[in-house]
This record gives C-alpha cells, structure tokens and sequence, in this order.
C-alpha cells in the first residue's frame, strides 16, 4: 500500500521543482525525500521524475498523469483525517435518539434535537419511535444511544437518567358522554366506565392512573382496554367505545369526537426521563447534559 508520506513527498518535489526545497518545505533532509520518492517509484514500477546534476527535478510523462491522482489521493486522506477526528469529538457521525410519542408532543424531543443541532451542525440525528420497554432494551443492547422513556425503577449499565418533564392528566371522552356537560369530573363519577389504556406493552405508567382512580373513587375494578398508542387510544375513545386518561399535552390534539375534561380529586404527573449512555463523545455528553438541566426546571 502507498504510504502518504511517500506521495507527499512526490508532490513536493514536483511543485517546488527541487529536491533542497522540497525537503525545506517537509522540514527534512533532501537525503530523506529522495529515499520516499525512490519508495514510491519502486511501488508503483514507473518512474515519475527527471534528475540532473544541479537537483532540478522536472516530471516524466508518467509524472505528470500521476499529480493529480497523488494530490487527490492525499486531498482525501486529510479529509479522512477530519471526519475520524470529528467522530471521536461528537462533532460529526450519527446519533441514535429513542422516543415516545409524549416526547414529541412536550415540546421536549423538538427541544433536544434543536440544541444538538445548533451545538453540533455537523452531527445526523436519527430518531426513532419505540415503546419505553424496547428503549431501555435497545439502550442496553448499543442500538440506541439517547432514550426519552417514562421512568423505571432501574435502568441498563452505564447509563444515566434525569427526568425532564412533568405533566398532569385528562380525562378524554367521547362527545356524546354524558360526563361532557361537565366541566369538572371526580374518580366516583367514572364508574361502570371501560378505560383504554394507551400503554399496551407496559406494566408501569397509565394504567398506575387507573388503580389511583379505583382507590380514590372507591370504585369496582373496571374493564380496561389497551392499546399500543395514543392516537390508538384517543381514536377508539371517540369512537364510543370507553374513556381514556391521558397527558395533558395530548390535548393538543383536536381529534373529532373527542373532549377532554380535568378530574378535580386526581393528582398524578407523569414523567418523562432522559436516559444517556455513558462514554457518548465529550461534545455530545456536554450537550444531553446541559438540555436536560434546562427542560427539567
């Protein structure tokens, strides 16, 4: 394989004309150029320059088709150089962010990816939408490298958490409920209702809403439904088929047939936490932990 120094030292030469010169420009002897040069020569089973007596050094024909292939050779290398030097600072390559639906809807997964973007131009942004249960699977297998999750108890090896939003909920029904011509709406009038629990693969989270409705309202256990997702969720409560208790952030979306209604005697926040793994690039790091600081204030 060519060795960059030896093409470095070709075009060298060829630019400046003169072995003396080209060693001045390399910072090393002219002893030292004419052994790469002859290197390169013996590589490649042609030669590439002309010599005399004076050490003017002019180019064969060979030489000369060579130049430019030499200089975009070593053009690419550098470039190289850049990009390997960029990756290892986290200032270029790819950066895998894990989310749930909720992250897009708080504002804080457009937030976090706006940061990056402004701190870290280069840096490509994959997001992908996963359940909380795969994100923390695929956080701990390195096929994610940032996770927006609902908290767990624990989480994968070398990682690092930190909630970074807080939210209350809302009662989502369809239009033709009687509950709507209410403005308010307590856990005891929720009885003999069928839940849709948008958190179909989960045994933490929003169905820990529904037990706190049960307790407080001193209601029977009732039907649950679940499903995958919100819109699901959202979609099917509009359709008559039961109510949803859902983040108040999903109100944002004004889906026909749907109303949403506070419960007055229901306090409960769900949150969001920014999972990380450990040993990302300084430059990245530094900004996960910075925007986390800031969305959880």
């Amino acid at each position: 394989m060519l060795e960059p120094e030896s093409l470095l030292a070709f075009v060298a030469v060829a630019e400046e004309g003169h072995f003396v010169r080209a060693g001045d420009r390399m910072g090393c002897a002219q002893s030292v150029i004419s052994k790469r040069l002859k290197r390169l020569e013996d590589q490649l089973g042609i030669r590439l320059v002309t010599r005399n007596r004076r050490s003017k050094v002019g180019l064969t024909r060979e030489g000369l088709q060579f130049l430019p292939t030499a200089r975009a050779t070593l053009a690419q290398l550098e470039k190289a150089e850049v990009h390997g030097r960029r990756l290892a600072g986290g200032q270029a390559g790819a950066l895998r962010i894990g989310f749930v639906f909720s992250a897009i809807m708080t504002g804080v997964m457009p937030d976090l990816i706006r940061a990056l973007r402004v701190a870290l131009p280069a840096l490509e942004i994959v997001p992908i939408a996963m359940e909380t249960p795969e994100q923390i699977v695929a956080i701990g297998d390195d096929r994610l490298d940032v996770a927006l999750v609902r908290p767990r108890p624990s989480y994968p090896a070398e990682t690092w958490a930190k909630c970074v939003h807080r939210e209350g909920v809302q009662l989502a029904l369809p239009a033709a409920h009687p509950l709507t011509a209410r403005k308010r709406i307590a856990c005891a009038d929720l009885a003999a209702n069928r839940f849709i629990v948008p958190q179909f693969r989960e045994e933490a989270g929003l169905i820990d809403v529904i037990d706190r409705i049960v307790k407080i309202g001193k209601l029977p256990p009732p039907e649950v439904v679940r499903t995958k997702d919100f819109i699901t969720a959202g979609g099917l409560a509009a359709a008559g088929t039961g109510v949803a208790v859902v983040p108040t952030s999903l109100t944002a979306l004004a889906l026909e047939g749907l109303v949403y209604r506070p419960i007055i005697d229901l306090d409960f926040r769900l949150e969001l936490v920014l999972l990380c793994r450990e040993g990302l690039p300084q430059a990245i790091a530094k900004v996960l932990r910075a925007a986390g600081t800031r969305l959880a204030r």
